[in-house]
C-alpha cells in the first residue's frame, strides 16, 4: 500500500482515512495514514489487549471508547488495530534492548497504562535496583514495598551487594520493567514487572540454573511497610490480605466525599508457600535472613510478612514464579479483586509488552551526543506518558497528573497551563492524546473566556482573591500552536483557536488594570504568576497573594505577546487573514511597550515596573532592578531588538550571574537573595526550572545563538543526568550549583528536555 492513500475504499459506508499532508508523518501509527480517531483506536486496541473483565479495565475501555465517538473509524482501521500488537514487536524502541546498570541515567518509576488507570485507586511503583543495601525492590510512597530474597543452602542473598552479578535492566517502558541479576554463582534471575492497572501489579520471576547438578533455591517474596498494616490474613498458604490507611491529603488538596482512605490489599503467589511468617518489627529482611524456616504465623497487625517457595532446579533448568500485588478500597467487593489477581497468574505477558512498546513508535529517533543523553531522552517520554489518565469525572478527555509516584495533594488534582508545556514533548509521542489534554481546558472554559487555574476530573480551582478569579500564566495559545505544528490536525486547530482567542481577550481585558497596555497579575497573583515561593520582588512586598499586583508585569506582558503572536499564526493557518492582522497588531503593540518601557539601557536588562511610579523604583524607594530569569522572556517572545538580545546574552553567559553549572537559575547568582540550595518545592530565588530554561533556550535559537543554546542544553542535561544516575528520578527543580536537592520527585514537566533535544538534534535542526 502506498503512503498517503486511503486504507478504506469508501464502500463500507464508514469514514475513509484521508491522506496526510506530504510533510507530516508523525501522526502515523503502524506505517499508514489515519485520522486522530483511528490512531486512538490503535492505542485503545493495544492497551486493552488480553484484559480480564474487571472494573478498572472496563472504566478505561469505556473512557477510550467514548473518545472514539468524536470521529468515525473506518472498517480497515478496526481490523488493523487488532494487528497492532504483533506489528509493534517488529519496531523495537531502544527501551526494549537495554543493558542498564545501577549508575546509568534511566528513570525507573512505573504506573498503569492510560486505558487501565483510575483516579482514586492508583498505585504506581518506583524500582530501586541501584542501592547496594537493597535488592530489586518495588517501592511506593504510602503503600509499602515488596521484593524477593534468595537462599541457596546456607547462603542468603537479599541485598544487591551480596549478589554474584548485580541487577541490570533489560527493558523499561512506562508500565513494564525487566531486570536481570545473579544472586549466586549458579543461579540467574530475570524479573518482569508489570503495573497492569491502577489496582494490580504482576511480577513474573524466571529462575535459571547454571549448574550441572540439581539445586534447590528458596525464593522469599516479602512485603514491608513503614506504617503497620492490620487485619492480616493468610489463605491457602498462597494469599495474604491486609488493611492499610492512605490519607486523603496525600492524594488531593480538595476533600472528595467519595474517597475511601481504608484500603484492603492482596499479595498472591502463583503456588502455595512452603514456609511463611509475619513480623511486627520493621526488620523483615533480618528476620528472613536468619532461618530457612519462617515463623509460620501471619495474622493481625504487622509491619511485614514473607512467603517462601522452594524451587527445584534441574541441571541447567528453569522454574517460574509469579507474585500479584493488588489494592482497592475496603468498602468494595474483595472477591472481585482476588478473582482479578488470580486471573493475572495466567496472563500472557507478550501481548502486554507489545502493547506497551507500541507507544513509542512515533517518537523521532535522534543522534544524540552519547548513551546518557539517549537514556534521558527516552526516559523523558516515559515520564510524561506515565502521567496521562483516562477520561473520568468531569474530564471528558484524557488529562495528566503532575506525578503518580509519589503523589502530593496539589500535584494530583489536575492540569495547569505551565505544566502543559510538557505537551510540547508529548505531542511527538502521541499527538491525539496531547490534543485531548488541551481539550480539558477548552471544555472547562467559561463564557467570559476565563480558564481556571487548575482543572481536573474532580476540581475546577479558581482561587478567588478580592472578588477576582485566578487563572494561570498564559501559555495556552502558544502550547496549542506548538502542538498543531507537530500534529497538523485542522480540527484541533479550529477548536484551539476559538478557545485561545477567547482566553487572550479575557486576559487583555482584565489584566490591563492601569489602562496603559502593560499587564498586571490578577486573582491570587502569586499563584497566577507561577513563581510562588521566594520570588525576590514578591518578598520585598511582603509575599502576600497580592504582592505581584504592585508591578506592571514584565513576564505577563511578554507571555501575552507570545499568546497573541501564536494566535496570529493560528488565524493565518485557518485562512482568517483579517483576524491574523489584528492579532499581529496587538502583539506588536504589547511588544513595543516591553521593548521601550521595561528595558533598562544602563543595565542592559528587562525589569518589572512599579505601578505607583511607572519606573524601576517604587515611591517608597524599593528598587525593582533585580535580575530574574523573566528578563530573558523578551527573547523567547521575539520582543528584544538584536542589540538588546546581545546585551542579554552577555548577562546570560556570565558565570558570576546566570551561566551556572547545571543551567540558568531563576535569580542571578550575584544577587544577594540568591540561594542555590534546593530544599523544598517552589523555590524561585535560584533553583533551575527546566521549563523556564527551555524558554531561554528557544530564545537563543531564535536569535541565532545556537552555540549558546547547545551549551545551555548541555548544562541542563548534566544536572538531569546526574540525578537519573544517582536516584533514577526527575525533580520539580534542580540546584544550579549542587547535586544535593529535595524538591518534589518525578515532576512531569521535566519531560521538556525531550523537546530541547528534538529542537537541537531533530530533522528540522539538522536542516538548518
Amino acid at each position: 500500500m502506498s503512503r498517503g492513500r486511503s486504507v478504506c475504499d469508501g464502500r463500507t459506508g464508514l469514514q475513509a482515512c484521508p491522506a496526510p499532508p506530504s510533510n507530516v508523518d508523525r501522526c502515523e501509527r503502524l506505517s499508514y495514514a489515519a485520522p486522530a480517531s483511528c490512531r486512538l483506536f490503535f492505542n485503545r486496541a493495544a492497551e486493552t489487549a488480553a484484559l480480564p473483565d474487571n472494573p478498572a479495565s472496563r472504566r478505561g475501555a469505556a473512557a477510550s471508547d467514548a473518545a472514539l465517538k468524536r470521529g468515525a473509524t473506518c472498517a480497515a482501521c478496526a481490523i488493523l488495530a487488532l494487528l497492532a500488537i504483533p506489528l509493534a514487536v517488529a519496531a523495537q524502541t531502544p527501551l526494549s534492548k537495554l543493558n542498564v546498570s545501577a549508575h546509568d541515567p534511566l528513570y525507573t518509576t512505573y504506573a498503569a497504562p492510560l486505558a487501565r488507570s483510575e483516579y482514586f485507586v492508583d498505585e504506581a511503583y518506583h524500582l530501586n535496583y541501584y542501592s547496594p543495601a537493597e535488592g530489586v525492590k518495588y517501592t511506593t510512597d504510602t503503600a509499602g514495598e515488596f521484593a524477593l530474597g534468595w537462599r541457596l543452602g546456607k547462603i542468603v542473598a537479599i541485598a544487591a551487594k551480596d549478589f554474584y552479578k548485580p541487577p541490570v535492566i533489560r527493558r523499561s517502558y512506562t508500565d513494564i520493567v525487566e531486570t536481570e541479576y545473579w544472586p549466586f554463582t549458579t543461579v540467574e534471575v530475570r524479573e518482569r514487572f508489570v503495573v497492569y492497572s491502577s489496582r494490580l501489579a504482576l511480577l513474573e520471576v524466571q529462575v535459571t540454573s547454571h549448574s550441572s547438578r540439581p539445586q534447590e533455591v528458596l525464593a522469599i517474596a516479602y512485603y514491608q511497610n513503614a506504617e503497620p498494616v492490620s487485619d492480616a490474613e493468610m489463605k491457602d498458604n498462597q494469599l495474604v490480605s491486609f488493611t492499610r490507611v492512605q490519607l486523603p491529603e496525600k492524594v488531593m488538596e480538595t476533600p472528595q466525599p467519595t474517597y475511601d482512605k481504608i484500603f484492603r490489599d492482596v499479595f498472591l503467589l502463583s503456588a502455595p508457600a512452603d514456609t511463611y511468617g509475619g513480623y511486627r518489627a520493621d526488620d523483615v529482611v533480618n528476620s528472613i535472613s536468619r532461618s530457612e524456616v519462617l515463623s509460620g504465623m501471619l495474622y493481625g497487625t504487622l509491619r511485614g510478612f514473607a512467603l517462601g517457595k522452594r524451587l527445584q532446579l534441574e541441571p541447567n533448568g528453569t522454574q517460574r514464579l509469579r507474585v500479584v500485588r493488588g489494592a482497592q478500597p475496603a468498602s468494595q467487593d474483595m472477591s472481585k479483586l482476588i478473582e482479578q489477581a488470580r486471573a493475572l497468574l495466567a496472563q500472557p505477558l507478550e501481548p502486554l509488552i507489545a502493547a506497551s512498546e507500541a507507544q513509542y513508535k512515533n517518537i523521532p529517533p535522534l543522534k544524540l551526543p552519547d548513551k546518557d543523553w539517549e537514556l534521558a531522552y527516552w526516559s523523558a517520554f516515559n515520564l510524561v506518558r506515565q502521567q496521562m489518565m483516562p477520561p473520568e469525572g468531569e474530564a471528558k478527555h484524557n488529562y495528566y497528573l503532575f506525578s503518580r509516584e509519589p503523589t502530593w495533594s496539589w500535584g494530583h488534582e489536575g492540569q495547569v497551563f505551565h505544566e502543559s508545556l510538557s505537551m510540547l514533548s508529548y505531542v511527538f509521542m502521541d499527538a491525539a492524546s496531547a490534543q485531548d489534554s488541551q481539550r480539558i481546558f477548552i471544555e472547562r472554559q467559561s463564557p467570559s473566556g476565563y480558564i481556571a487555574y487548575r482543572v481536573g476530573p474532580y476540581v475546577t480551582k479558581t482561587f478567588p482573591v478580592a472578588g477576582e478569579e485566578t487563572s494561570s500564566a498564559p501559555f495556552f495559545a502558544w502550547t496549542n500552536w506548538e502542538i498543531y505544528k507537530a500534529a497538523r490536525d485542522q480540527t484541533f486547530l479550529e477548536e484551539a483557536y476559538r478557545a485561545s482567542a477567547a482566553y487572550a481577550d479575557y486576559m487583555l481585558r482584565t489584566r490591563d488594570k492601569d489602562g496603559d497596555g502593560m499587564l498586571v497579575w490578577g486573582g491570587h497573583a502569586v499563584l497566577e504568576c507561577v513563581r510562588d515561593e521566594f520570588g525576590v520582588i514578591w518578598q520585598l512586598f511582603g509575599h502576600t497573594p497580592e504582592s505581584p499586583k504592585k508591578v506592571k508585569a514584565l513576564d505577563l506582558t511578554a507571555m501575552m505577546v507570545m499568546e497573541t503572536r501564536s494566535l496570529a499564526k493560528m488565524a493565518d493557518a485557518l485562512g482568517k487573514a483579517d483576524e491574523a492582522r489584528e492579532w499581529k497588531r496587538r502583539a506588536d503593540q504589547l511588544a513595543e511597550l516591553v521593548r521601550t518601557r521595561m528595558w533598562d539601557e544602563k543595565d542592559g536588562f528587562f525589569y518589572n515596573l512599579a505601578r505607583d511610579t511607572g519606573t524601576f523604583q517604587t515611591k517608597d524607594g524599593i528598587s525593582l532592578r533585580r535580575k530574574e530569569i523573566i528578563g530573558f522572556l523578551p527573547m523567547w517572545a521575539g520582543i528584544a531588538t538584536k542589540e538588546q538580545a546581545a546585551r542579554l546574552v552577555k548577562h546570560l553567559t556570565s558565570p558570576e550571574s546566570f551561566w551556572r553549572r547545571f543551567g540558568v537559575p531563576t535569580l542571578a547568582a550575584d544577587d544577594p537573595y540568591y540561594d542555590p540550595y534546593v530544599f523544598k518545592c517552589c523555590q524561585w530565588n535560584g533553583a533551575v526550572w527546566l521549563l523556564w530554561d527551555y524558554m531561554v533556550f528557544r530564545g537563543l535559537l531564535d536569535y541565532g545563538y545556537r552555540k549558546e543554546a547547545a551549551e545551555l542544553a548541555r548544562r541542563v542535561m548534566d544536572g538531569v543526568i546526574f540525578q537519573l544516575k544517582a536516584n533514577h528520578r526527575f525533580w520539580e527543580s534542580f540546584s544550579p550549583d549542587n547535586t544535593q536537592l529535595n524538591s518534589p520527585k518525578n515532576y512531569l514537566w521535566d519531560s521538556i528536555i525531550a523537546r530541547m533535544m528534538i529542537d537541537l538534534y531533530g530533522p528540522a535542526a539538522r536542516a538548518q
